[in-house]
């Protein structure tokens, strides 16, 4: 549930380094006083002047070599607990900067057919993540609040491209894999009542809790896009009207129907603006007993069950209070 995490811990004596992450910080760099280097996933950079060691990367990787699998939040707790004991520091020293929560929704279909449903968040629009290096495809949407970063995208399409993932081993990765996920920087914890954000404050309950409910909260609030519709079931509508009305219908759940709004308000006049509005959410009603919804409803009912496997906060302290 926790996966990609950027933290610090101060105080690290060159001595620690020496002892400790020597053969992880194999890069020097004389002019900024300082070290960097690979550990496993988690990128480290030890800066010399502040005695100051930053961890960046994902929790997941860094436990399981990849993240396509389920990781829950007592998988996340053994990490973070893992690699507080092999420095010999205390999990409160370890300050957390930013943290992505989420999971990976297998589901029955493509991941962008699901993907392409998702319409705004809050008046927000999402929008297409660029595509990584060396495709022009679209794996996935984004949506920027002031308080968080909200995605979709195709896991394993995502994962193939990032390492480069050859055809013959292709085969062997699971199919159909969503991921949504939520990037929270510190400012943001702290903003959502959480004043200390550390490593042994993020293992507390309040902290899973908070987890699933943000993310339960997100996708109840997201509006989705359902342009499926059971023609047959539309009663007393000749070809041509049924045609009219689809038409309609499919221009005023798309992105250039809030050009057109943009357009009315700012060069017709606001009557006709408000007029345009009344008539989408009108029309929007009228068809909303027609409309299949089925990728809306399937994507619910996954991320409930794939939630539920990942939140075992009692298994995380089951052995050990956090």
């Amino acid at each position: 549930m926790i996966d990609r995490i950027i933290m610090q811990v101060a105080g690290i004596s060159g001595r620690l380094v020496e002892d400790k992450l020597d053969e992880f910080l194999p890069i020097f760099d004389e002019a900024k006083n300082l070290r960097r280097g690979q550990w496993g996933s988690l990128k480290l950079t030890y800066y010399h002047t502040y005695s100051l060691l930053r961890i960046t990367g994902s929790l997941h990787k860094f436990a399981k070599k990849h993240n396509y699998k389920p990781f829950t939040f007592r998988e996340a707790a053994e990490t973070l607990r893992g690699i507080a004991t092999f420095l010999g520091v205390p999990l409160s020293a370890f300050r957390i900067n930013s943290i992505e929560i989420g999971v990976n929704i297998s589901m029955g279909e493509t991941p962008m057919k699901y993907i392409e449903t998702i319409s705004e968040y809050k008046g927000n629009k999402f929008i297409p993540m660029p595509p990584r290096s060396g495709t022009n495809k679209i794996y996935g949407r984004k949506c920027k609040m002031a308080e968080y970063d909200i995605k979709f995208y195709d896991k394993i399409a995502d994962y193939i491209l990032e390492k480069k993932i050859k055809a013959a081993e292709r085969e062997k990765l699971p199919k159909n894999l969503l991921r949504y996920e939520i990037k929270l920087s510190r400012k943001q914890l702290m903003t959502f009542g959480f004043p200390d954000p550390t490593a042994e404050n993020l293992l507390k309950r309040r902290y899973a809790i908070f987890c699933v409910y943000l993310l339960r909260s997100i996708m109840k609030d997201i509006v989705f896009t359902n342009d499926i519709v059971d023609y047959s079931k539309i009663p007393d509508c000749s070809s041509k009207v049924l045609q009219n009305r689809i038409k309609r219908y499919i221009f005023a759940v798309s992105d250039g129907y809030d050009r057109y709004l943009a357009y009315l308000k700012d060069y017709v006049g606001d009557d006709e603006y408000t007029k345009a509005k009344r008539s989408k959410a009108s029309l929007i009603k009228s068809m909303q007993p027609f409309l299949y919804g089925k990728y809306e409803t399937e994507l619910k009912e996954r991320f409930v069950e794939e939630i539920a496997t990942v939140h075992d906060y009692k298994r995380a302290v089951k052995s050990k209070k956090v």
